[in-house]
């Protein structure tokens, strides 16, 4: 049975930041889609399902952060991976994603930009 999205896609090659919850250091990757509900990460490797990640947002004035949670890792190539990452508590964070999610379609239509 095929599960329909309860959020609209958007494609997006923006680069995106994000800690392991528990872990030091941030991983560098980038984008592949973004939505209401959560976002598509483009990995050189699988994190695990369940998985509690910080995402870094740099807005210009500081860097804001987005709870989230691995719901699925797809291989693609034993090497690149698809990180599906569910946003966490969206009520409460609705206004930094809804902020973040405006930012990637202007960082899209204006790649120069470091920050949203």
């Amino acid at each position: 049975m095929v599960q329909a999205r309860k959020f609209t896609r958007t494609p997006t090659d923006a680069p995106i930041s994000f800690a392991i919850n528990g872990m030091i250091g941030e991983h560098q990757h980038y984008l592949k889609d973004t939505g209401q509900g959560g976002l598509c990460i483009k990995s050189l490797g699988c994190i695990k399902p369940g998985t509690q990640l910080s995402i870094s947002v740099p807005f210009l004035d500081g860097i804001h952060y987005i709870s989230g949670k691995v719901a699925w890792c797809l291989s693609l190539d034993n090497v690149q991976y698809l990180l599906g990452v569910e946003f966490e508590d969206i009520v409460t964070q609705s206004t930094i994603i809804t902020k973040f999610l405006g930012g990637i379609i202007h960082l899209d239509e204006n790649p120069q930009r470091d920050s949203l």
